[in-house]
C-alpha cells in the first residue's frame, strides 16, 4: 500500500444517514457513519473500552453508541458519555478514538492512508472524456486477488488475444504503434493489436488507449466511445475492493444509454473479468504481491513498469516525509 494517498473504500450511496457500516480496507477494520450534517465519519472499528466492534452499534443524538456498554462517541472520536458512570460523571482518560480523514467525491467515500496533515491534497481521478454525457453505470465488488495484479492487468493490452480469445475472436497478437509514457503523474498508453500476417492497417485492427495513476486508478478506452474506469483498494494483502464506472457515448440517456452502459458493465465484469482475467491473475506466482523483480519484462510491459516505478517513488517520498517529521518531533522534545 502507498502511504499518504486517498483511497476509495465504498460507494457513497451505500452509506445512508442513520446507517452504521463496518468494512475492512487497507488491512484495517473500519466503521463509517454520517454525522448530523451528513458528513462522513470514519473510525477504527474497535471500542477502546472492551474492544467490541463499533459497527454493531447505532446512531443516537448525533453520536455513535457502542453496542456492548453504550459508550457514546461524537464525530471527532471523543467519548462524551459512559452510561454506567452516570450522565454527569467525568469521562475517564483513554476512551477516545482517532478518526481517519474522510472525503466524498466521484460517488465514492475516500479515506486518507497516511500521516495527519493540516491540509490534504485533492482527491485523485481521471479527467472525463469529452463525449461522456451521463450515460454511465457504476458497480463495485470484492476480488480475491491483490490490487496490484488488477492494476498491471489494466495496463497490459497484449494479453487480450490469449486470455480473451473467445470474447475477442480475431484480435491480432502483434502490438504496433505502441506507446507508454508518464505525464504529470499519469501513465498514458496506446497501441494497436494487429494480425501477424497483416503488413499494414487492417479492418481487424483493435485500437486501445488507457491511463494509470496512483494510488490505483485505471481507465481503458475499449471502443471509440466506450470507457471503463476502475479503482481498486486493498482489503488486505491478497484481496481488494474494486469500483467500476462504465461510460458510453453512442446513445443518449433518454434513448437507453444507461442501459447500454449497464449491459457493457455486466458483460465486462462477469464474463470477461471474472471468467477470463481473474483465474489467470490468481495463477501468478509471487511471494510478495509488490515484488515484481522476478519478472522478465517485454517492451509491451512498459506501462506496468512505469506504474510500479511511480508507486515505488511515492512510497519512498512518503517514508522520507515520515522520517523528517519524526526527526522534527525528537528535536522539539529536546528543545
Amino acid at each position: 500500500m502507498i502511504p499518504d494517498q486517498w483511497y476509495p473504500v465504498i460507494e457513497s450511496r451505500r452509506l445512508a444517514r442513520g446507517r452504521v457500516l463496518g468494512l475492512v480496507r487497507l488491512g484495517q477494520s473500519l466503521v463509517l457513519w454520517r454525522d448530523p450534517s451528513g458528513d462522513i465519519v470514519c473510525m477504527p472499528d474497535r471500542c477502546p473500552h472492551r474492544a467490541a466492534r463499533l459497527s454493531r452499534g447505532r446512531i443516537r443524538n448525533g453520536c455513535l453508541q457502542c453496542p456492548y456498554h453504550g459508550l457514546f462517541f461524537n464525530p471527532q472520536g471523543k467519548c462524551v458519555k459512559v452510561p454506567v458512570n452516570g450522565g454527569d460523571a467525568p469521562i475517564p482518560e483513554g476512551l477516545d478514538v482517532t478518526p481517519l480523514p474522510a472525503r466524498e467525491g466521484q460517488g465514492l467515500v475516500w479515506i486518507w492512508n497516511g500521516t495527519t496533515r493540516a491540509s490534504y491534497p485533492p482527491l485523485p481521478w481521471l479527467e472525463p472524456e469529452s463525449w461522456e454525457n451521463g450515460s454511465t453505470f457504476t458497480t463495485s465488488t470484492e476480488l480475491d486477488v491483490s490490487y496490484l495484479r488488477v492494476m498491471e492487468n489494466m495496463g497490459d493490452f497484449f494479453h487480450l488475444p490469449f486470455v480473451h480469445r473467445t470474447t475477442l475472436p480475431g484480435a491480432g497478437t502483434r502490438m504496433v504503434d505502441f506507446d507508454a509514457r508518464e505525464e504529470n503523474g499519469i501513465v498514458k498508453i496506446s497501441g494497436t493489436l494487429r494480425p501477424e500476417r497483416s503488413h499494414g492497417p487492417s479492418w481487424r485492427d483493435y485500437r486501445l488507449r488507457g491511463e494509470l495513476r496512483l494510488p490505483a486508478i485505471a481507465r481503458v478506452l475499449e471502443a471509440p466511445r466506450l470507457s471503463l474506469i476502475v479503482t481498486v483498494t486493498p482489503i488486505d494483502r491478497d484481496r481488494c475492493w474494486a469500483f467500476l464506472r462504465y461510460s458510453q457515448g453512442y446513445l443518449p440517456r433518454w434513448l437507453g444509454g444507461r442501459m447500454l452502459a449497464r449491459i457493457a458493465a455486466w458483460f465486462d465484469l462477469n464474463v470477461v473479468f471474472r471468467r477470463q482475467d481473474l483465474p489467470t491473475l490468481k495463477s501468478q506466482q509471487l511471494d510478495d504481491p509488490a515484488d515484481i523483480s522476478s519478472y522478465r519484462l517485454l517492451h509491451a510491459d512498459r506501462a506496468s513498469a512505469l506504474y510500479f516505478g511511480m508507486r515505488k517513488r511515492a512510497i519512498q517520498q512518503a517514508l522520507a516525509r515520515s522520517g523528517e517529521a519524526a526527526t522534527a518531533r525528537r528535536v522539539q522534545r529536546v528543545l
